[in-house]
């Protein structure tokens, strides 16, 4: 039998695994960060890792994550309509961010390993303060909102109007942590509407079309610039509280965050051609599910180790951030089987009613 395609299928057919292996890789890093931050605010532990690790994560884990999750929108839009892929993408995020914020705030007002960071129960209606990670939630379905009606895919200049737009109101914002829903997150918004522009597709056919050298290129000198900037140490992070705001920090802050993202999508380039890395696939495939539920069970894990007498922080470190990525898959499987999959998606209920809409 003669094939569709007498060349192969094209390259935006083909399973890559170019941006699963990148999400992968930017879910384990927010991950190592937030544990490298937990281990720096517990007395009980002997740390001696303040260092340049923590600013150098911060500096791109988050950057690569609203990247990645601008690449699909125009898709989602084309396939289902704005409104429905709105409604759609709203219930979920709101349902998402609602239920997380009673989780993981709630476990914080019940106390127990959770007394570090002790809140009170009038906390739990502080919605417009997000939890922790969390704040993610609302500024991606903000996001969202904006591209799907402004529609930046529509023209050359309708999409570099909107993404000089969110750069310039990204700079004014960049290193500042306000802790208020959409607000803390808006320094990401050019990446996530660089994605978008970017799409998918494109970045699978560009994978698929650049040798192994092209990419190793790519990836040494979007590492040289990453390294350099973290090795000065005088950067703002996007997302994060910078100590210094001024115009060069800022600079250097912008040059860290795009460098480090070309460096982790073209090191994933590269990852996705070897065998053997499906795992690390699957863990991006996976990423939100880790993402909502990494804090809580990084909580616990610090704990325990702290009863078992464990003070060193490369032992936190590494198992922090193993147990934070492998018990969320295991929170998702159980869940999925005990009908708890509520937990990281919308209830079934409010799943029917949205598609007889």
């Amino acid at each position: 039998m003669s094939s569709t395609y007498p060349t192969g299928p094209p390259a935006s057919l083909r399973r890559d695994r170019t941006v699963d292996i990148a999400r992968g890789i930017s879910i384990v890093l927010i991950v190592l960060s937030h544990v490298i931050v937990g281990v720096w605010q517990s007395d009980a532990i002997e740390t001696g890792a303040k260092g340049p690790l923590m600013p150098a994560l911060y500096l791109v884990h988050i950057v690569v994550f609203a990247f990645l999750a601008g690449l699909f929108v125009e898709r989602g839009v084309s396939r289902r309509g704005a409104a429905r892929y709105l409604a759609e993408r709203g219930a979920l995020f709101v349902w998402l961010y609602l239920l997380w914020t009673l989780l993981q705030r709630g476990s914080r007002v019940l106390g127990g390993p959770f007394a570090s960071t002790a809140a009170s129960p009038v906390e739990l209606l502080r919605l417009w303060r997000p939890e922790g990670q969390l704040w993610f939630l609302p500024w991606l379905l903000a996001a969202t909102v904006l591209v799907a009606l402004v529609h930046p895919w529509r023209s050359r200049r309708r999409g570099l109007a909107l993404l000089g737009a969110t750069a310039a109101l990204a700079l004014v914002v960049w290193g500042w942590e306000p802790n208020a829903v959409v607000v803390q997150g808006l320094a990401l918004t050019p990446f996530f509407v660089a994605g978008v522009l970017v799409r998918g597709d494109r970045v699978v056919d560009l994978v698929s079309g650049s040798t192994v050298l092209r990419l190793g290129v790519v990836a040494l000198a979007a590492g040289v610039v990453y390294v350099g900037v973290v090795a000065v140490g005088n950067f703002a992070m996007p997302t994060a509280a910078s100590p210094d705001r001024s115009a060069i920090p800022l600079v250097w802050g912008v040059l860290g965050s795009t460098s480090g993202l070309v460096l982790v999508l073209a090191v994933s380039a590269l990852l996705a051609r070897l065998p053997g890395l499906g795992w690390l696939a699957f863990v991006g495939q996976r990423s939100m599910e880790i993402y909502l539920a990494h804090i809580l069970v990084g909580v616990l894990v610090r704990a325990v180790l702290v009863d078992e007498g464990v003070q060193t922080d490369g032992a936190h470190l590494v198992v922090g951030t193993a147990v934070g990525v492998l018990a969320p898959l295991g929170i998702w499987w159980l869940a999925g089987r005990a009908r708890m999959g509520w937990l990281f998606a919308l209830p079934a209920p409010l799943q029917r009613r949205l598609r007889a809409v």
